[in-house]
């Protein structure tokens, strides 16, 4: 998807679950991926979903509510998205219950979508969406290896959040296909 032709784009900042750093952060990293893919693409950081709705006296993103952030804020379209981590989900697998063998794990989702909507009409002109899912810990037990345990150090959301922007930014990169040539 060739985004040049809209002129200038506005970003929501994401929408998630987790804490507001997380939401700024997937902001920064969308519009990296966008500059990345299509150098040269207009892009304005126009703040948080609720600060932007109210400073336009609107409360969703309804066509009037568009119009006037593109009157504004002096953009053509403007994209939003929301990201959603699930509650931590815990896996045990008991492979040889006489042996006292098998694992433990535990791991978390995240689903992100965003969706690209034009300020003169408020017709949504692209929408995407990815996931990923990224393990938090695991503990084995067998009697042949003892018991062996690897917790993630760092914070699972933030360390999937390049790969769920990553995919979900697919369109907006070049891209080739493969066809028979007669």
């Amino acid at each position: 998807m060739d985004l040049n032709h809209y002129g200038t784009l506005g970003v929501i900042e994401f929408d998630s679950n987790a804490d507001r750093a997380i939401n700024a952060q997937a902001r920064r990293q969308f519009e990296e991926q966008i500059h990345a893919a299509q150098p040269g693409t207009r892009l304005i950081a126009l703040g948080n979903r609720w600060a932007v709705l109210a400073a336009v006296g609107g409360a969703q993103f309804d066509v009037s509510a568009l119009q006037k952030i593109g009157q504004n804020y002096g953009v053509d379209a403007v994209f939003s998205g929301e990201i959603v981590y699930s509650d931590p989900k815990t896996d045990v697998t008991l492979t040889d219950l006489n042996r006292l063998s098998g694992r433990v794990s535990t791991e978390i989702k995240g689903d992100i979508s965003s969706r690209l909507m034009g300020t003169k009409t408020g017709a949504g002109v692209w929408s995407s969406s990815a996931w990923a899912k990224r393990q938090i810990g695991r503990v084995t037990v067998s009697t042949d290896r003892g018991v062996n345990a690897r917790m993630n150090s760092s914070d699972p959301r933030e360390e999937m959040l390049p790969a769920l922007v990553f995919h979900l930014t697919q369109d907006f990169r070049p891209s080739t296909a493969r066809r028979r040539v007669d």
